[in-house]
């Protein structure tokens, strides 16, 4: 009885100390969400204060007339709360460290971040964050830039906590008459004030603007990724020397479709922080725009630094790769597609211009792809295609999504580079034998001409023959093995590969 007594307060025992070890363990493992803001006047957030890494923090929908602030968080996750979250004023942001923000908080519901019908910026940059993320925002009628980090706080001395910003992500931005999405540093890249290193612009659409086409702007930038882009609003003015990307740094800009509008896709004075660097466009399209062709590339030395002591700045190649560019238009200038620049060839630095396809260009005693502003020889040049009317020539079948004619002279002609993977709405590279020219792979095989239309080929007849036979064998092994009740080295599940 002794024992049996004993043995019963040891359960229970162990059942508390379990229940206690469990609740301590739920409390420090498991997060939980805080909800914040009253649905107007303002939103801060300034310190962990009831926090802990992995935890969401919530904020009621409503109109903040006043903006908000969000400082010295680290880990944490910021959503909209039953329904959509409006700011009228600017939100600024300092020393977040791995945080989120996104407007997909609810309900599935999309854009639920909004800052509407005001003068000033959406977000103002105060101080650096490091692996910070904003998704899920719309910028509309705002007389303002959507994301400013251009205001001085910090010199970059070699240290990553000096970046302004570094692992940074942009992801579902809308703009509707807006200023521009981004603007770094206005200061010498010599200087190294508020440089940005590893920033991401993805799924961005911009319906209208109000910045003179510019959308990501500023020197000190480097190892930029612009990738799903939908530009198809016009710009104000359409006066100036500009670009949606003027950037002094690095990156790559690829799968951006443009229609109508003002000035280059891409001014890029190609820099790279601490080596040297290489830059990337590719799988964009470009249509129907006034002045400046798609892209003005070059290298300024005075932009660049001597010794080898970190910081440093080195100068970066160019590689301008399988885009479409078409019907543009000019008033006091040139539309081809490059605009070459000094790129320092005599110093190793190449400017690539390969597999691009173009059509109806202005060009003025100069070739219709590329306009040479500089006496460095351009080698890397081949595989590109040009025509006045690519419809006539059989080369597409359309000129505003630009699709590929199924006999077109394009498919199959350019060069495969392994980093392109797929065309600009995904399809993969190669589809044929090599890849196509300009943004778009063609999705169907190509027809090959052939007597007995409809009938196997006979190239393919005996291996067709073979591989029937050998399937049948497979299944009359097969089946004899499952009645014996064996196993087959031959029947198993195969888990699927995550590499992409």
């Amino acid at each position: 009885m002794k024992l049996q007594l004993l043995y019963n307060i040891y359960r229970a025992y162990m059942k508390i100390v379990f229940t206690f070890s469990l609740f301590i363990f739920s409390l420090q493992v498991y997060p939980h969400t805080v909800i914040t803001g009253s649905g107007n006047g303002s939103v801060i957030q300034s310190d962990m204060n009831g926090l802990n890494p992995g935890d969401t923090l919530a904020i009621r929908a409503g109109h903040y007339e006043k903006g908000g602030a969000f400082s010295n968080l680290a880990g944490i996750t910021i959503i909209n709360y039953q329904g959509i979250v409006d700011f009228g004023n600017t939100v600024t942001l300092g020393n977040l460290q791995m945080v989120s923000i996104t407007g997909s908080g609810w309900k599935g519901g999309v854009y639920g971040f909004r800052f509407r019908n005001f003068r000033g910026d959406a977000f103002l940059l105060e101080a650096p964050c490091r692996a910070l993320s904003i998704a899920w925002c719309e910028y509309r009628n705002l007389d303002g830039i959507a994301f400013n980090a251009s205001h001085f706080f910090t010199t970059y001395t070699g240290d990553r906590s000096t970046f302004a910003l570094y692992k940074t992500g942009f992801y579902h931005q809308k703009l509707v008459h807006s200023g521009a999405l981004f603007v770094g540093s206005w200061a010498a890249n010599a200087l190294f004030q508020n440089v940005v290193d590893s920033i991401a612009f993805l799924h961005i659409l911009v319906d209208s603007t109000s910045s003179d086409v510019c959308q990501v702007l500023g020197h000190s930038i480097y190892h930029m990724l612009a990738s799903h882009w939908r530009v198809t609003g016009p710009c104000p003015n359409g006066k100036h020397d500009a670009g949606i990307f003027q950037t002094s740094g690095n990156g790559t800009v690829c799968n951006v479709y443009r229609k109508d509008g003002w000035g280059y896709i891409w001014r890029s004075w190609n820099l790279g922080l601490n080596g040297r660097a290489d830059s990337y466009l590719y799988n964009c399209i470009d249509l129907n725009t006034d002045n400046y062709g798609t892209i003005d590339t070059r290298i300024e030395a005075a932009d660049t630094t001597t010794g080898n002591h970190i910081p440093f700045i080195r100068g970066g190649n160019m590689h301008v790769l399988n885009n479409t560019i078409g019907n543009k238009r000019t008033k006091n200038y040139v539309s081809q597609l490059v605009i070459a620049g000094n790129f320092c060839s005599a110093n190793g630095y190449r400017l690539e211009v390969r597999n691009n396809l173009c059509f109806n260009t202005i060009a003025t005693g100069s070739d219709p792809i590329i306009k040479q502003n500089t006496r460095d020889p351009l080698k890397d040049t081949s595989n590109n295609l040009y025509t006045r009317n690519p419809i006539a020539a059989g080369i597409l079948l359309d000129t505003i999504e630009c699709k590929l004619n199924p006999g077109s002279p394009a498919i199959d002609q350019a060069i495969t580079f392994s980093f392109i993977h797929s065309d600009i709405d995904g399809v993969r590279r190669p589809i044929g034998k090599s890849s196509d020219i300009g943004a778009r792979e063609y999705p169907g095989i190509r027809a090959i001409p052939h007597s007995n239309r409809g009938a196997l080929q006979e190239k393919w007849l005996l291996p067709g023959l073979g591989a029937l036979l050998a399937a049948g064998f497979f299944l009359v092994y097969r089946k004899g093995v499952v009645k014996k009740g064996g196993k087959s080295g031959f029947l198993f599940q195969g888990r699927p590969s995550n590499l992409g």
